[in-house]
């Protein structure tokens, strides 16, 4: 059957209501059976040099970057064209693993992997999610809340590989299609990627298009095409090495015709973790899985719980691994495994090589 063959949708029913788990908040962490963050994978001698020139690149204190790209990415004049060095918050988001990612990513590469993430960098500052204040118009969670009050995007569970599990939910759709449904994509994308557990690098997305029948949902049609190329270049371009799978399920025929269009531009990376009319529970245990997907999840979506509580947790989890990467230096190249963790040990400084000697 080929990818996209029409196949016979998951029957979703709620389970039988024994052992259900009463949930209306954001679940914190994945459980403690499966297992703590493995070490971070060895480099070989030439990746490691090709990390070590993307790192000495970002390191450098005379780099200067825009901070809005050329032609303006929402034509916003009130924001400065002049260059400027890279924040604090910046150097927390470059990473040993940011940089690793971009550099896999990019078929290690050292200059492709150096432009894509300057432009990155750049168009974070003008989408306004660098978190250092410096910008007239950072994205907060006030801006895309009635977005998101029929709950069509969801942070909620982990899978057996403790990815945290971001739900898609179309058929909770609210309002007509506009940028600050883009929006709410990147800020839920942002509050995934936060969430990610120490040694966790990727997400699970659920789309589910099933329609619901509440107040305030409207019926789904399928989005300009125009959005869903916007949609696909962030994600691929500023996301790269972030999805670990995406399973999609109950697409009707509109949301076939949708992907038909938008398939010839899914990287092959991408496609290879695509699955399409597959089980949720296939890659969920029920402890961490909606009932409506037979688990056990006794889930409801209540705007005022669940939403003042997912920006409660992902601001205080964002700022103690802020705060834990200002206490270990503050560099560029810190590792996300130690600023994730919790004792005061740097278990991989930023020039960590694996025993390999620099060759300059």
């Amino acid at each position: 059957m080929g990818l996209f063959s029409r196949k016979p949708s998951e029957s979703q029913k709620l389970s039988d209501g024994k052992n259900l788990i009463v949930c209306n908040k954001i679940i914190r962490s994945p459980p403690e059976k499966y297992g703590k963050a493995p070490a971070l994978e060895k480099l070989s001698r030439d990746q490691w040099e090709a990390y070590r020139q993307v790192l000495n690149h970002f390191r450098d204190p005379a780099l200067l970057l825009p901070s809005i790209s050329r032609g303006g990415y929402k034509a916003d004049t009130t924001k400065s064209h002049e260059e400027r060095c890279l924040s604090s918050w910046e150097k927390f988001w470059l990473s040993r693993e940011c940089l690793i990612r971009y550099l896999r990513a990019n078929d290690w590469e050292v200059n492709e992997a150096i432009t894509k993430l300057v432009n990155t960098l750049v168009w974070r500052r003008e989408f306004g999610i660098t978190y250092d204040n410096f910008g007239s118009h950072e994205l907060e969670p006030e801006d895309i809340e009635e977005e998101n009050a029929t709950g069509k995007l969801l942070i909620l569970g982990y899978d057996r590989h403790r990815r945290p599990l971001l739900y898609m939910k179309n058929g909770r759709q609210n309002t007509k299609t506009s940028f600050k449904q883009v929006q709410l994509l990147v800020y839920m994308v942002e509050s995934t990627i936060t969430m990610m557990p120490q040694g966790v690098e990727t997400m699970t997305v659920l789309v589910d298009y099933k329609q619901y029948k509440e107040p305030g949902i409207i019926t789904p049609s399928m989005p300009p095409i125009s959005i869903g190329k916007q949609i696909l270049h962030i994600v691929q371009n500023h996301y790269p090495e972030c999805l670990g799978k995406a399973l999609l399920a109950n697409i009707p025929w509109f949301a076939w015709t949708f992907l038909k269009l938008l398939h010839p531009l899914i990287d092959a990376k991408t496609r290879e973790k695509l699955e399409f009319e597959g089980s949720f529970a296939t890659h969920v245990e029920p402890t961490q899985l909606e009932a409506v997907y037979n688990g056990r999840l006794n889930f409801h979506y209540n705007h005022e719980v669940y939403w003042p509580d997912l920006i409660k947790v992902v601001r205080e989890r964002r700022q103690m691994m802020y705060e834990r990467f200002l206490k270990f230096g503050g560099s560029v190249g810190l590792s996300e495994y130690d600023f994730k963790g919790s004792d005061d040990t740097i278990h991989y400084p930023v020039d960590y090589s694996y025993g390999y000697t620099d060759s300059t």
